[in-house]
């Protein structure tokens, strides 16, 4: 009888022990699944480029600075201490980049909207804190305008859709499982030399 007694306490010890080192292991996972989230931050814009068709064609040099803001969606997966995620993400504002021209008129730029698809690599240097790089392909949505000096109303209209890399990192941490910060860089390369750095800060929720 204290045989088989001293033998179930054992196996029940065993069992809650691996219980407990499987749950501390999952707990350490703190980059893992399904992830929605919003961003904001400071973004610095600049282009140089001969834009609209012939004859109306006019030479856009202009940079600008502001607020950026948006949301995300995506997945992390993490194994171990490295995690790989796939992101979308979307911002509905944007800048507009203006210049005057010889002989007077004016050319300008107005971005309405900016989205992106990425992926993501990173470390978790310690369980709560994430490094990572990211690299993926952006869409910028803009209206060029040129306008005759003394005249406001535009003279030729162009709507592009531009698009081209983007690729930075940041650190992320979090505050538990479904929660973190994260503080990011990020480039945008654009076609026609249009191009922006951003440095955006954000929540994240995780299910």
């Amino acid at each position: 009888m204290k045989k088989t007694l001293m033998i179930s306490t054992i196996t029940a010890l065993g069992v809650l022990t691996g219980a407990s080192a499987a749950q501390a292991q999952n707990s350490d996972e703190n980059f893992e699944g399904v992830k929605v989230g919003v961003q904001a931050g400071w973004e610095r814009r600049k282009i140089d480029e001969t834009l609209l068709p012939a004859p109306n064609s006019a030479r856009l040099n202009d940079k600008s600075s502001g607020i950026s803001y948006g949301g995300f969606a995506g997945y992390d997966a993490q194994f171990g201490s490295f995690v790989l995620g796939a992101e979308a993400d979307f911002s509905p504002n944007g800048k507009t980049l203006r210049s005057t021209l010889p002989g007077g008129g004016s050319i300008e730029l107005d971005s309405k909207w900016n989205a992106s698809v990425s992926g993501r690599a990173g470390v978790a240097v310690t369980p709560k804190l994430l490094a990572y790089g990211r690299l993926g392909y952006g869409v910028n949505r803009y209206t060029v305008r040129g306008f005759a000096a003394g005249n406001d109303t535009a003279v030729a209209t162009d709507k592009v859709t531009g698009d081209g890399l983007i690729y930075g990192g940041g650190l992320e941490y979090a505050i538990n499982r479904n929660a973190s910060f994260r503080v990011e860089y990020r480039r945008n390369d654009n076609e026609a030399s249009l191009g922006s750095n951003q440095v955006l800060g954000g929540l994240t929720l995780r299910f």
